[in-house]
């Protein structure tokens, strides 16, 4: 995905700003290139919104990994399928109706903190492009960034902290479900990695110094 790239443009683009003063000469032609990096960068978006639809249709159709990366128990590749059933080293793993059951519960809940994920990281790299472009107006009427600095804090706490709550949400029902899963199925139990602390966390860090 073109996330990155996203955010890559849109660091220089700041850092342009931050560096120029409205102007003539090498200031003008700074915030010249600065506005040519936010077009750049918002062609860009357009492509990665078509990458996260497709992003979000494969969460619905393909396998899911469980368990975390790099497990230091030497665990083989896990994964769950659309229907519920449990893959290790690409194996599945026989299954009574219940834990199938189990393991779809739990897969619907991973689904969509994983779709949460990637809103949040749209509506980031969105929301950037949007604070240089409103930078780059100021500077060049006069006014500076500061304004710019604070609407855009303003609107990360209303468009991204949202977003935010909406996936520490689900984290709850998430580690509901890999426990009972992981109670249903023996051989799911070593991956089930999530604990309290997880939520904790998610909870803690909801209300961020944006």
């Amino acid at each position: 995905m073109k996330t990155t790239l996203l955010r890559t443009a849109v660091a220089a683009t700041l850092l342009t700003l931050a560096a120029c003063q409205p102007g003539t000469g090498p200031v003008a032609q700074g915030l010249n290139e600065a506005q040519k990096g936010l077009e750049k960068a918002s062609k860009e978006m357009d492509e990665a919104s078509d990458e996260v639809a497709k992003a979000r249709k494969e969460l619905a159709t393909e396998n899911l990994k469980v368990g975390s990366d790099g497990n230091s128990k030497g665990l083989p590749k896990a994964e769950v399928t659309p229907s519920g059933e449990l893959l290790i080293d690409g194996k599945p793993i026989a299954m009574t109706p219940a834990q199938k059951a189990a393991g779809l519960a739990y897969r619907t809940e991973l689904q969509g903190v994983a779709s949460d994920a990637i809103g949040i990281g749209m509506a980031g790299a969105k929301l950037g492009i949007d604070a240089a472009a409103s930078a780059i107006k100021g500077l060049m009427s006069g006014q500076g960034g500061e304004a710019a600095g604070k609407q855009a804090e303003a609107t990360a706490k209303e468009k991204i902290q949202p977003l935010v709550e909406q996936l520490c949400k689900r984290m709850p029902t998430l580690l509901k479900t890999q426990q009972a899963w992981a109670a249903a199925q023996p051989e799911f139990r070593p991956y089930a990695t999530m604990d309290q602390s997880d939520v904790d966390d998610c909870s803690d860090k909801q209300d961020w110094n944006f």
